[in-house]
């Protein structure tokens, strides 16, 4: 059957009716809740922080379990961090909370899952940071009384 051989008037009865709408009517929107939102809501705020902790701890438990990205969790763990904690400062009400739970979440979870090597690190390293502590507070001492005798010389 070709396109000539067609007869449209046969479905004119298609066309006969008046579609136009006499009045718009408004409807309402329903507000869509994710299914994660729902839960924050109804746990409040431990309800986020489990789920920020779960994930870091993850995370860092993956990062022990294949050392090779070690070196990447290294620097991203802190990158992020430090991420978060500059866009807390300039973040206000529920985003400013909400910043400050993922940093709280991610660093308990990291000492959490990576407490025995931190104190393995520490024990190994604590002259080194008996000495360097030493030193950093006898260095702080001299060049904060040197600031404090300059301000004070014309006195």
């Amino acid at each position: 059957m070709l396109s000539q051989d067609f007869d449209s008037s046969e479905f004119d009865y298609l066309n006969a009716g008046d579609y136009t709408q006499p009045e718009q009517q408004t409807q309402k929107q329903k507000d869509e809740i994710a299914n994660i939102e729902r839960f924050w809501k109804i746990a409040g705020n431990w309800g986020e922080f489990g789920g920020y902790f779960s994930t870091g701890l993850v995370a860092s438990l993956i990062v022990r379990a294949i050392p090779v990205i070690t070196p990447a969790a290294v620097i991203f763990f802190p990158a992020i961090s430090l991420g978060v904690a500059l866009y807390s400062l300039s973040a206000n009400g529920d985003e400013k909370m909400r910043c400050q739970l993922i940093l709280l979440a991610i660093g308990t979870a990291l000492l959490s899952a990576n407490w025995d090597a931190w104190l393995a690190w520490v024990i190994a390293n604590s002259q080194l940071l008996i000495f360097s502590f030493v030193v950093t507070v006898i260095v702080l001492g001299f060049v904060i009384v040197e600031i404090w005798s300059k301000l004070n010389a014309g006195k």
